[in-house]
């Protein structure tokens, strides 16, 4: 389809070319007729143009190619202008999931693309609104689902609670089941926790209270909660932070879930008998911080997909690690509701997970 509108196009400016040449001829032809009336009236001799011949004849040429060079640029200007106007809508997609309609001019063969590319747009626009029904359909499923199953879940929780408050009674064999289905339960009331969190979150069925508050004060907080376990592993962790007191408007029990996904993501990941480090500090309008581990080096396309929900990196190597795969999901849907943006990056054994915020949050939701 390209090459032949491509191909008519070109045939177009082959017939545009004679016709240009033609009218140029016309205004050369005009330029001498009224050189020999001046020539006429002011009675020239033909040694004149002898003499001065060739300094006529240049600018004649040069006012011809000027006549060309304009009446092709006319004759091709408002094409040109409409395959710009076509290509900038469809550079749109960029930023959309489908394209705003055309408007079709003329009948001619870019006239005939535009109204192929706005059926396109069409297709693409039912595509994308297919789809995301699909998505709020499938996340209220979710959503209906884990709430139905908390109340029997807690309920089997509780109970299990009660026999593990009498497990003396049990045989050993007995002790080890109980100890099994109350941890596998415990497991599975998190894992959907989890799922409703993420699934909410991904709906803005959540909304944010956010306060000014110092971050620099809360990071260190969080911190001190997990140094025990940090230090199990032999981890030390510092924290470098430009100035006490970095303020920013945050949902403060959200942000704490993202500050707890990460550091607990240090835990599970890290080296033993390594170094952990939190920088903190102001960029421009920004607050930025930076998580930084030692661990196994993660290649481009994990990093490209870390975020993703239930996406955990080699599977076979970290079978033995427990987790959803939703920690840094969740982290990344309260950063953005933040109107932040969180992001990882790898050098060598060196992880890094930084985050962005605005100072002043203009995401009031």
């Amino acid at each position: 389809m390209k090459k032949i509108i491509m191909n008519k196009i070109g045939v177009k400016l082959l017939i545009l070319i004679p016709i240009d040449m033609i009218l140029s001829y016309l205004a050369l032809v005009l330029f001498a007729s009224i050189l020999g009336k001046i020539v006429g009236i002011y009675n020239l001799k033909p040694d004149f143009f002898a003499k001065y011949g060739p300094y006529i004849a240049i600018p004649a040429f040069i006012l011809e190619l000027i006549i060309f060079v304009t009446i092709f640029l006319i004759g091709i200007n408002g094409r040109m202008r409409y395959l710009k106007y076509i290509s900038k809508s469809v550079t749109n997609i960029k930023t959309q999931k489908y394209l705003n309609p055309i408007n079709v001019k003329g009948s001619d063969e870019i006239a005939q693309l535009a109204k192929d590319i706005n059926i396109m747009s069409e297709r693409l626009k039912e595509n994308y609104e297919k789809e995301k029904k699909q998505e709020e359909a499938k996340n209220e499923l979710i959503v209906a689902v884990s709430h139905d199953l908390k109340t029997p879940l807690t309920s089997i929780i509780g109970y299990l609670e009660l026999l593990n408050d009498k497990k003396g009674a049990l045989e050993k064999d007995q002790q080890e089941f109980l100890e099994v289905a109350y941890k596998k339960s415990k497991d599975l009331k998190k894992l959907i926790d989890e799922l409703f969190e993420y699934t909410k979150l991904s709906n803005n069925y959540i909304k944010l209270d956010k306060v000014p508050f110092n971050i620099a004060v809360l990071v260190n907080q969080i911190l001190g909660e997990h140094i025990l376990f940090l230090s199990e592993k032999n981890i030390e962790a510092k924290i470098e932070c430009t100035k006490n007191e970095l303020v920013c408007e945050i949902d403060v029990q959200k942000f704490i879930r993202v500050i707890e996904n990460l550091i607990k993501n240090v835990e599970k990941y890290s080296y033993r008998n390594s170094t952990f480090i939190i920088r903190m500090w102001e960029e421009d309008q920004n607050i930025r911080l930076s998580f930084i581990n030692e661990s196994d080096n993660i290649g481009e396309d994990d990093l490209m997909k870390i975020f993703d929900e239930m996406y955990r990196i080699d599977k076979s190597r970290n079978a033995e690690i427990e987790g959803s795969g939703l920690g840094l999901p969740i982290s990344k849907k309260i950063i953005e509701l933040h109107g932040g943006r969180i992001w990882a990056e790898c050098s060598g054994n060196i992880i890094g997970f930084n985050i962005e915020l605005p100072k002043k949050n203009l995401n009031k939701s």
